[in-house]
């Protein structure tokens, strides 16, 4: 409690400051909450708004470690991308491709690392409900990522070595592309193991989605987080590059949480959800939100959550319809996946949910998630409506 209770005074302090026309020591107040909570998604986004008045918002992406990349900038050359089987008329962007971004864009941001194998498939989901653009950053991926995301013409890709945790998981990322590039633009935020999921999304696009909710004045679309598995244990759940993630992983839990705590983010404006298979097979110390806001349009009042588990806009703001997040994580690459995140460190809570992955794997190394009793296989997006996981708007 005393830590929360100074960071909130050095908030207040900073903000003071700055009233006060004390633009430096502002800076350096906000500096010191975000030592003390990196996670306090409001002092980043007064940090961000304080240095671009300071000195325009690239200080704020020189302060985040984003450099934009192509394949100059990047120090790549045409037979990088070759020598992954990829091939590309132009330049990526950043300093070799203008980011050109159109008010009827729907876009994706995400960030990656190490994501060579999924990358195909998401792109192509992405493509298929909608998306034109994907704004992307790459944090340190060593796997071939950086080239596939540089072979595509609709993807526009940010370098960072900048840690992910201090930059709130990706969200001051996410806060810094879409104040730039997006402003009064509907984005969809997702992982790269992470699918958009919605009523009548077999035959409504994302876009026809996006003029819906803007026909009905709203700012954000929410989601529960679905993680989805194959009937066979985790490490013989094999995928290759291309192939359709639910093909390979096609159940879920009936139960799709355990626990609904309504009014309980900051804002006091949505129900969290949280529990899911991860709670029945992995237990309950790893705190499993299932909360997700995958759908908003972007303005500067917008706050985003680390792992996009709230948003800040008022209840009024937030459609009354519900999706899913499909997340695909359970491939047979999880387990090594897993011990190198909970090395790492840089996940939630000093990647305590990591340490419960990597516990149970040891315990059971042909751990299955599959029950007979818990497991069903999807089907259609009106079964998880008729399921109570979806809701129509």
């Amino acid at each position: 409690m005393h830590q929360a209770l100074d960071g909130a005074t050095a908030l207040k302090l900073a903000k003071l400051w700055w009233q006060k026309g004390k633009l430096e020591r502002a800076l350096a107040g906000y500096r010191q909450v975000l030592a003390i909570q990196p996670g306090n998604a409001e002092a980043h986004k007064q940090h961000i708004d304080l240095m671009e008045e300071m000195s325009g918002l690239e200080s704020a992406f020189a302060h985040y470690g984003l450099r934009s990349c192509g394949l100059r900038s990047c120090g790549l050359k045409s037979r990088d991308l070759s020598s992954y089987g990829l091939k590309r008329d132009a330049l990526a962007c950043g300093e070799d491709w203008p980011v050109e971004v159109a008010t009827t864009d729907v876009l994706c941001c995400s960030v990656v690392r190490d994501e060579s194998v999924r990358l195909p498939y998401f792109l192509d989901y992405y493509r298929s409900q909608g998306v034109t653009k994907f704004l992307v950053v790459d944090n340190g991926s060593t796997d071939g990522s950086l080239e596939i995301l540089l072979a595509q013409s609709d993807v526009y890709v940010w370098q960072t070595d900048f840690s992910f945790n201090l930059a709130n998981f990706g969200s001051v990322w996410f806060e810094l592309l879409l104040r730039k590039y997006g402003l009064d633009r509907w984005c969809v935020i997702a992982d790269a193991d992470e699918l958009f999921y919605y009523p009548d999304c077999e035959s409504k696009s994302i876009s026809e989605l996006c003029e819906e909710l803007d026909r009905r004045d709203k700012m954000a679309y929410l989601a529960i987080l679905l993680d989805m598995y194959s009937e066979r244990a985790i490490a013989q759940t094999t995928y290759q590059a291309g192939q359709s993630f639910q093909a390979i992983c096609p159940y879920f839990d009936r139960t799709a949480y355990h626990r609904a705590c309504q009014n309980s983010t900051p804002y006091h404006n949505q129900t969290i959800y949280a529990g899911g298979v991860r709670e029945r097979v992995f237990g309950s110390a790893g705190d499993y939100y299932l909360s997700k806001v995958p759908l908003l349009k972007y303005t500067k009042t917008c706050v985003l959550a680390g792992g996009q588990h709230w948003t800040s806009y008022p209840t009024d703001k937030i459609a009354k319809g519900r999706g899913a997040v499909l997340h695909f994580k359970y491939f047979d690459s999880f387990i090594s996946y897993a011990l190198r995140e909970q090395r790492r460190k840089e996940h939630y809570g000093e990647a305590v949910q990591y340490d419960q992955y990597v516990k149970a794997l040891a315990a059971q190394p042909m751990l299955t998630l599959y029950s007979q009793q818990h497991s069903v296989r999807l089907k259609s997006s009106e079964q998880l409506v008729e399921l109570g996981v979806m809701q129509r708007n």
